[in-house]
C-alpha cells in the first residue's frame, strides 16, 4: 500500500508544513481532505477583517508592483490598510531591478521510490539583478501579522526552507537563470514593522541541507498508508497553546474546543490552519503541467 494522494497532488510549504506540525493534521486535511466547521483564531470578527486585510494589501501591492499609480491604488483605503499601503511605499526595500516577477509560481519535480509528485511554491515577489554590481536574487513576503514574526520562528518555517530551494531547482528556466544559492536571500517585510525586514542569506551548503530534510520528509509521509501512521502531535501544554489552539481540527482529537487567541499568535510563532477544499489539491493538473521545467 501507498499513501492515497491524487495523482495531480503537488506539495507546498503549507502541505509540508502541517506535517511537520503534526502528521494527523497532513492526513485529514491533504489525504482525508476533510472539512471541519471550527475557527482558526478568536474573536471570529477580528480575524475575519484581518484575513480580508491582509488579501486587499496584497492586492494593492500587486498591482503598484506592476506598474498602476499609487495615487490610484490609495483612493478608497482606510486605516490600517491606508497606513500598509503607506509604509509599503516609504519603506519598500532596496531590490534588484533588471528582472521582477509578481505572484509568480514555480515548481520542481519531487519525488521517490513511493511516488512522483512536484514541489510547488507561489511568491509575492521575486527581484533579481543581472549587472556586475548587483547580482542577487531576492524573494520578498509581505506579511500583515499583528506584530513582526520573531528570527527564529521564521528560520524553522518551511517557507523558509521551501521557497529558496524551489527557486534555484527551478532557476533555469528563469529569463535571468540559472541561480546559485549564494545569490539568493529571502526577505520577510512586516507592516507592524516596515523599516526592520528579516533577511535570510542562501548558501550552497543550506541547499544541501534543504534538499537532505526535505526528501526525508517526503519519506516519512509517503510510506504511510492510513491514518495510524499519522500520529498526532505529543499533547503538551505548548502544543495545545502554539498548533492545536490553532488547528480547525482541535476538538476531533480532543484537544480542546475554543480557538487560540489571534493577538497571541504572532508571539507564540503560531500558524493558523484550516483545510479549504477548493484548494485541497494545492494545484490541479493543468498548473502542473504549466510550470514543468
Amino acid at each position: 500500500m501507498s499513501l492515497p494522494l491524487p495523482p495531480t497532488f503537488a506539495f507546498s510549504q503549507s502541505s509540508l508544513q502541517a506535517y511537520a506540525d503534526c502528521p494527523r493534521r497532513f492526513w485529514l486535511a491533504y489525504v482525508q481532505q476533510l472539512p471541519w466547521p471550527a475557527i482558526e483564531a478568536a474573536p471570529l470578527q477580528d480575524f475575519e477583517k484581518r484575513t480580508i486585510l491582509g488579501a486587499r494589501f496584497h492586492q494593492n501591492v500587486e498591482r503598484k508592483e506592476n506598474g498602476i499609480s499609487p495615487d490610484i491604488l490609495r483612493q478608497g483605503l482606510n486605516p490600517p490598510l491606508s497606513d500598509w499601503f503607506d509604509a509599503y511605499l516609504r519603506h519598500r526595500p532596496a531590490l534588484p531591478t533588471q528582472h521582477v516577477e509578481v505572484e509568480r509560481t514555480l515548481s520542481i519535480p519531487f519525488g521517490n521510490q513511493y511516488g512522483a509528485y512536484r514541489l510547488a511554491a507561489k511568491y509575492d515577489l521575486i527581484a533579481a539583478g543581472s549587472s556586475p554590481q548587483d547580482q542577487r536574487t531576492v524573494i520578498v513576503d509581505w506579511k500583515t501579522t499583528l506584530r513582526p514574526g520573531q528570527r527564529a520562528n521564521l528560520e524553522r518555517k518551511l517557507q523558509t526552507i521551501v521557497y529558496p530551494f524551489v527557486l534555484v531547482e527551478a532557476s533555469g528556466a528563469l529569463p535571468w537563470g540559472p541561480v546559485e544559492p549564494e545569490q539568493v536571500e529571502m526577505l520577510y517585510w512586516f507592516t507592524a514593522a516596515p523599516s526592520e525586514p528579516v533577511i535570510f542569506h542562501y548558501s550552497s551548503d543550506q541547499h544541501a541541507a534543504n534538499r537532505t530534510y526535505l526528501y526525508q520528509l517526503l519519506t516519512n509521509m509517503l510510506i504511510g498508508a492510513e491514518e495510524a501512521d499519522f500520529p498526532k502531535v505529543p499533547d503538551t501544554e505548548q502544543n495545545r497553546r502554539r498548533l492545536c489552539n490553532y488547528c480547525v481540527y482541535r476538538s476531533r482529537c480532543d484537544r480542546g474546543v475554543s480557538a487560540g487567541l489571534l493577538d497571541e499568535q504572532d508571539e507564540l510563532g503560531a500558524e493558523f490552519f484550516a483545510v479549504d477544499l477548493s484548494s485541497a489539491l494545492e494545484f490541479t493538473l493543468e498548473d502542473v503541467e504549466e510550470l514543468a521545467f
